[in-house]
C-alpha cells in the first residue's frame, strides 16, 4: 500500500483501535468513558422510548418525464472550477414545479427519509413475457445511468426548493424500475419535530436557514 493510504490506516488504529469492535462492550466502554450514571442512564431510556414513537409528515412528488441522471462534475477550463452540467436545469423545473403546487407548505427544515423510485422506458429488445414482467417491477434494471448518480441528481433537484439542504437525508434509497411510461417518484418522510437539540441547532445555524422565509419549522424537540 502506498504511503498516504498507511498514513491513514495508522491515523485510524492511533485514534480508534481501543475501542471495542463488539456492540455490547462498545456500549460498556461508552457507559465508562462518559461516566454515565444512572440517572443520566435513565434519561437516556426515557429518550429511547420517545425516539421510538417518533413521528412523520409525508411528501410525494411524481414527475413525468424521462429520467436522467446529473452528469459527472467536469472543470471549466476558464475558471479552473467544477461545475455540474443540466443541475441548473432540474432546480429551475423543479423551482416551477413547487410554486404551482398548492399543497405545499413550505421547505423541509427536520431529518428526513427520502425514497426516489425512477421509471425507465421498457426496452424494446426484451420479449413479450419481460415488458410485463418489467411492468409488474419484478425484473431488475442493471443498466446505466447507476442508482448513486440518480440519488445525487434528484436530491439536489429538490434542494433549497422542498428541503432545506440534502445533509438532512439521513436515510435515503434509490429504486430503478421500467415501465411503459417512464417516470420519477420522489417521497420524503420528515420528523415533525427535532430529535435531539444538537441537530436543531445545527439547522439553525445554517446560512440558507436563516435567509430562507418559506420553511416548515419545528420550534420543538421529541
Amino acid at each position: 500500500m502506498g504511503n498516504k493510504t498507511n498514513k491513514y490506516l495508522k491515523e485510524y488504529y492511533d485514534k480508534y483501535s481501543h475501542i471495542p469492535d463488539d456492540f455490547l462492550e462498545r456500549f460498556m466502554y461508552l457507559i465508562d468513558h462518559f461516566q454515565i450514571k444512572d440517572k443520566d442512564l435513565d434519561n437516556i431510556k426515557k429518550s429511547i422510548l420517545r425516539l421510538n414513537e417518533k413521528k412523520f409528515k409525508q411528501l410525494k412528488f411524481v414527475f413525468y418525464f424521462t429520467p436522467q441522471a446529473t452528469p459527472r462534475p467536469r472543470v471549466s477550463s476558464y475558471t479552473k472550477t467544477f461545475y455540474v452540467p443540466k443541475k441548473v436545469d432540474y432546480n429551475k423545473l423543479f423551482k416551477e414545479f413547487i410554486e404551482e403546487c398548492e399543497e405545499f407548505e413550505g421547505i423541509v427544515t427536520t431529518p428526513c427519509e427520502m425514497l426516489t423510485e425512477v421509471y425507465f422506458d421498457i426496452p424494446s429488445q426484451m420479449s413479450k413475457k419481460e415488458k410485463v414482467l418489467s411492468e409488474l417491477g419484478l425484473l431488475s434494471h442493471i443498466s446505466k445511468p447507476d442508482w448513486d448518480n440518480l440519488g445525487k441528481t434528484y436530491s439536489d433537484m429538490i434542494q433549497k426548493h422542498c428541503l432545506l439542504d440534502d445533509s438532512l437525508v439521513y436515510d435515503g434509497r434509490v429504486i430503478k424500475r421500467y415501465s411503459m411510461k417512464p417516470r420519477i417518484v420522489i417521497t420524503l418522510n420528515y420528523l415533525t419535530k427535532y430529535d435531539c437539540k444538537y441537530n436543531k441547532k445545527k439547522v439553525e445555524s445554517w446560512k440558507h436557514f436563516k435567509e430562507s422565509d418559506s420553511l416548515i419549522y419545528r420550534d420543538s424537540i421529541i
